[in-house]
Formats: C-alpha cells, structure tokens, sequence
C-alpha cells in the first residue's frame, strides 16, 4: 500500500486547496484502499450526487464514507444533515467511516482509521444547531460524530503514524465485534459504552465492582433504564461469549 497521495495531474487541474485535498484522498481510496470485511482489493466510487456513500465494495456490497483533513481527528467530526443520519442508523444501513489524516505538505497519509457501521448509535450522532436565517440553507441541520463516545474496539487502524498494518489484522480487528451487525442499535450502544469504561481503567484485568463504579455515568446516557448493574453483567456476560474477554473467576475479567 502506497502512503502517498501526491498526484501532478490534480494539482494541475484544480486551485482550490480544499478541492485538490478532496481529490487527492478520494483518488487515493479507489486506488490504494481494500475493503476490510472480505479483503476485496477494490472499493468503487459512488456518482457524486450519491449522499452519505462514497464507496461501495462490489463483493460484499459493504458502503463507505471518507472523512479527510490535515489535523488531527479530536472528540468530534462534522457531518452531514442529523435527520437523515439517524433514520439510517435506526434501520441498521448506515456506511463504515474511514478517517483520514494526511500531510499537506509531503502529501502522505499520517493516519487512516476504520469505524464499522455496527458501532454506530444515535448517542454517538450529536445534533447541530440550525442554520441562521441569513444562511443559504436556513433551518437545516447538521450533526457531529462523537468519537470520543467510542471505544478503541470500534477504532480500527489501518495506517498508523505512516506505518501500514497488515490486512489480515484489520480483517481480524473488523471479525472481532462484527457480531455487533446482528444487534439492534440499542444493544450496539451498551456493548460500545461497556467497552468504553472498561478501557477507561486502563488495565487488562479488572473487577466487576471496578466497572460498577461507572453506574453513575451510564445513567447519564442511558436515563430510561433502571436496571443498570443487571445490564453491566449483561453485557460483560456478551463479551465473555464474544471471546473478548476472559473470566479469571468470580467478579474478576481479562481483557484478551
């Protein structure tokens, strides 16, 4: 895989900055880019009135969105329109995302992760303000992803610090929570925040009472459920079914 985007021919071709990065990353994505989930080494671009999709893997017909800037990727990402990204995410056909960061100066990628569609859920889809009055599209709505709401098991890498990882461990990084695809987007969300506090202890082996300590912040985004240390061991049971984690013994969990 070639970590470079330079092309002569589209700097030639456009002047806009933005639209030669544009270019740049989606031509770099047909090109170079395989799709994940069956390793096909072709992803084909989507027409160009095509919302939310830019690539369709012509194998197994996964979709994909392309997320590229020059900057880091932080806690939130601007998206599309909000309305219709729920409804999407509600009815489970929603793309993978793939973040991009690239160099603007040496024209290489820097960083390239994978987001699954099955780790996406409304309480990761922030809703944006509408547009003023003044604007050309007043009253539309946007909405930000959230990617400090996700757990790094839903952050697959692809190229790290220019560094290319293997397909077989993407393909086996996407395999691990594919099963997430089955679930309804309810469930996507426990499993997702139960990994999130389980990464925020930052240890291979815990408790389960470690992980109650987080009954306060699940309440928060889960406010209609009364039950949720019943749903904590739940979905910890999930996991350990999963392969993703290890039962030591009573109340104690590896991380595997």
């Amino acid at each position: 895989m070639n970590i470079s985007i330079y092309n002569r021919e589209v700097f030639s071709r456009y002047h806009s900055k933005s639209q030669i990065a544009r270019v740049l990353t989606e031509n770099w994505v047909e090109k170079e880019m395989y799709c994940p989930s069956c390793l096909n080494e072709e992803l084909g671009r989507n027409t160009n009135n095509t919302k939310v999709i830019d690539f369709t893997c012509n194998n197994c017909y996964n979709s994909f969105q392309l997320k590229s800037q020059s900057n880091k990727f932080y806690s939130r990402v601007v998206d599309g329109a909000f309305n219709p990204m729920v409804k999407l995410i509600r009815s489970k056909i929603n793309p993978n995302f793939f973040f991009m960061q690239y160099s603007n100066t040496d024209w290489e990628i820097k960083k390239l992760f994978l987001i699954p569609k099955f780790f996406f859920s409304e309480q990761i889809i922030e809703k944006r303000k509408p547009l003023s009055e003044n604007a050309r599209r007043s009253g539309w709505i946007g909405c930000n992803i959230l990617l400090s709401k996700l757990p790094d098991f839903g952050k697959i890498s692809i190229i790290d610090n220019i560094e290319v990882i293997s397909k077989k461990e993407v393909r086996r990084n996407w395999k691990k929570l594919s099963f997430l695809n089955k679930e309804n987007p309810e469930k996507r969300a426990w499993i997702s925040d139960i990994l999130v506090c389980i990464e925020k202890l930052n240890k291979k082996e815990f408790t389960l009472e470690e992980i109650y300590d987080y009954e306060e912040y699940l309440k928060k985004i889960h406010p209609n459920n009364y039950h949720i240390k019943e749903k904590i061991r739940q979905q910890l049971q999930v996991l350990r079914e999963r392969n993703i984690l290890e039962f030591k013994s009573r109340g104690y969990y590896i991380l595997k």
